[in-house]
């Protein structure tokens, strides 16, 4: 049996498609289970059916080779490991992003997703099933919510970029249920433990007490604090110009809200950095150096394990990390009964997302304040009461 039916090419054994895509010509083989449809006169029939839906999918765009033909997809050798490389490999992102990426990847391509305790990255990419997805994150029973979605983010874009290759027929991840997590709250410093730290730190390094004191005191980002350079330094004006960052030792001209800001000064704050004038303004740069080596710290991790762990352990304090500094400033400025609005300027927050991390310190310090505004009339010498009754 042979012949030629419009774009229907009926062979002896089985029956082929004949249709453009792209301007690429395309002769697909139908197949069932993997193996070519038999040329019976019904089959003939729904190949018909199966070109023009074929012809309409183009014609709209919609069409994906790979889900009608899978075969025609990605090559029986090409595991998902290889594939997430390549993926990583072209993405254009900031140095901090491609940390998260390059965790992410690593981790697909060692979790084990079957019975059989294969790696996912060594599963062909043609393979991978929900269920693979499902059991890596599974056998990874203490990762946190946010740790586990992203991980999902990075498969799923990289996923996508087959899908869009027509490597794949679909994207497994869409079946992959958003982890919940809950958003760490604010774990500030009590004043007393902020002033003990502090006045360890002057132990350790000038500069060091200097770093955390303006720390405590203008509540800046880790990223803002370490690109923060002495033209940005106002004492004229008494404000910090926030315009710059260092996030993972990369530098960038913006910060994390992509909008500059100046923080003000208070007397604390402009103590600290009165005082590191004289250690690193003439050098020029950066404002607060590593006194070990007189360069600016690259990350925070560096400050963190050599000063800042080492002062909280000898001071007996609970661990907390150095970005809590910023969660002290944010508290200290509502206890002291400062408008929210202004506290989230300084911060760089919107008003909504400074209400919703800081609730619970809005909320007990304006419940002072309103009570002390009625006890405050209570004990008013002549009340409304006292003027009706005449007494």
């Amino acid at each position: 049996m042979g012949g030629k039916s419009g774009g229907v090419e009926i062979r002896e054994k089985s029956i082929r498609l004949s249709f453009t895509v792209d301007g690429v010509r395309q002769r697909p083989t139908i197949k069932i289970d993997g193996k070519p449809m038999a040329p019976t006169p019904a089959n003939i029939k729904y190949a018909n059916r199966l070109l023009i839906e074929i012809g309409e999918r183009i014609r709209a765009g919609s069409f994906s080779m790979v889900e009608y033909f899978p075969d025609s997809g990605a090559p029986t050798t090409l595991t998902v490991g290889a594939w997430l490389d390549k993926w990583l490999n072209a993405q254009r992102v900031e140095k901090s992003t491609r940390h998260g990426y390059v965790a992410a990847v690593n981790f697909w391509k060692r979790a084990v997703c079957d019975d059989r305790q294969r790696k996912m990255g060594d599963v062909t990419l043609r393979g991978l099933k929900l269920s693979h997805v499902l059991t890596g994150i599974a056998n990874h029973p203490n990762l946190s919510g946010k740790t586990i979605n992203n991980y999902v983010s990075a498969l799923r874009q990289g996923l996508a970029l087959a899908l869009a290759d027509n490597l794949i027929a679909k994207n497994v991840t869409d079946g992959v249920p958003r982890a919940k997590h809950q958003r760490q709250p604010p774990d500030p410093f009590s004043r007393e433990e902020a002033e003990l730290i502090i006045a360890e730190a002057a132990k350790v390094h000038p500069q060091i007490q200097n770093l955390i004191e303006t720390w405590f005191w203008t509540g800046l980002r880790t990223s803002e604090i370490n690109g923060l350079e002495w033209p940005y330094v106002d004492f004229k004006d008494d404000t910090i110009g926030i315009e710059r960052v260092l996030v993972s030792g990369e530098e960038k001209d913006r910060t994390k809200t992509a909008e500059p800001r100046l923080v003000r000064m208070n007397s604390r704050s402009r103590a600290a950095l009165q005082r590191q004038r004289a250690l690193t303004q003439m050098a020029g740069g950066r404002v607060f150096q590593d006194p070990r080596h007189n360069e600016p710290f690259h990350s925070e991790e560096a400050f963190q394990r050599v000063f800042w762990a080492r002062i909280l352990k000898r001071l007996g304090i609970r661990y907390r990390r150095p970005y809590n500094m910023r969660h002290t400033y944010a508290t200290s400025m509502l206890m002291a009964g400062m408008t929210p609005a202004f506290c989230a300027r300084q911060l760089g927050h919107t008003v909504e997302m400074f209400l919703r991390i800081y609730t619970k310190w809005i909320d007990g310090s304006q419940n002072d304040l309103e009570m002390a505004r009625l006890e405050s009339a209570i004990q008013s010498p002549e009340s409304p009461r006292d003027r009706e009754t005449g007494s």
